[in-house]
């Protein structure tokens, strides 16, 4: 079984889109389980109007949780606190949970022992059926933080549903930037498809992507999207490819096809498969089956 995660540097660049189409064409041939870990704005399934199979919440987060039987009014935790997460209400302390880190600083100061630190519900995962495929979906409670854990839930129930269903491939939906969820969404994968756009700042984030990528070791290979919007940008990236000994798997051309298809709610590969955004595509998928095989690394 392998491991793809699509990720990009770059919020808006195309990455939940070419996943879908991805998935799409991917699981025709093989038993796919697609991992939405964009935990904090989750749209895979709404490309395939997908029935939800189940959902369950995730503690995946700890807050501070007042006794106040044993609470003396003290004050303490609240001058603690460097979040401002506790505030004074009728003379007691009182936790705002949406600021709360679970530093425990509090429970640490309490001449009490009126304060523990517990597990707090910070969002749940989604599992949805699509028809021979499998989506599983984090969502992130709104004001909740801790996404990276929550991002590692969401591979680790991704992993167990594949083992149950043998699947031949883990498609991954990853998040923009270079923080812990993109991190969570990197470890343990065997190929990182890192998508970009030919402008400046695309270009800027791509390298600092790739940075953090570099850390695992993992292979990885670039899709220009939208490619042919500005043809400085895009030699600016394939030059950069060469210099790190990477490949630029596919260009993407700028196509209305694609936010036609959005507005419908379905992949672009599905709505409009002659369309040249469909073809490159279906050329990414086939040096994807490549790798799914064994029969070249994807690079």
């Amino acid at each position: 079984m392998k491991e793809i995660v699509v990720l990009s540097g770059k919020g808006g660049v195309g990455k939940s889109t070419i996943t879908a189409s991805l998935g799409a064409i991917l699981s025709e041939k093989y038993r796919v389980v697609m991992a939405d870990t964009d935990v904090d704005a989750p749209n895979i399934a709404l490309f395939f109007h997908a029935a939800l199979k189940k959902s369950r919440d995730i503690r995946a987060s700890e807050k501070a949780f007042i006794d106040y039987g044993k609470c003396s009014g003290c004050l303490k935790c609240v001058n603690t606190c460097r979040f401002s997460s506790i505030v004074i209400s009728h003379d007691k302390p009182l936790v705002v949970p949406f600021s709360c880190e679970g530093c425990g600083a509090c429970a640490i100061v309490c001449p009490e022992g009126a304060i523990e630190i517990k597990a707090a519900r910070n969002g749940k995962i989604n599992v949805f059926e699509m028809g021979k495929a499998v989506i599983i979906s984090g969502e992130l409670s709104i004001g909740e933080s801790s996404s990276g854990r929550l991002v590692d839930e969401v591979k680790t129930s991704a992993r167990s549903e594949a083992n149950m269903m043998g699947a031949d491939l883990i498609l991954i939906d990853g998040p923009p930037g270079i923080g812990c969820p993109v991190i969570a969404s990197i470890k343990g994968s065997d190929y990182v498809i890192a998508v970009t756009e030919p402008t400046p700042a695309a270009l800027n984030d791509l390298k600092r992507f790739l940075e953090v990528v570099a850390y695992f070791n993992i292979p990885t290979g670039i899709v220009i999207n939208k490619s042919d919007i500005h043809i400085k940008s895009n030699q600016a990236i394939r030059e950069f490819a060469v210099v790190k000994g990477m490949s630029v798997l596919v260009e993407i051309p700028y196509d209305i096809s694609v936010p036609r298809s959005i507005a419908s709610a379905l992949p672009v590969v599905k709505a409009y498969p002659e369309s040249s955004a469909s073809k490159a595509i279906c050329e990414l998928a086939d040096k994807m089956k490549s790798m799914i095989t064994g029969t070249q690394n994807g690079q």
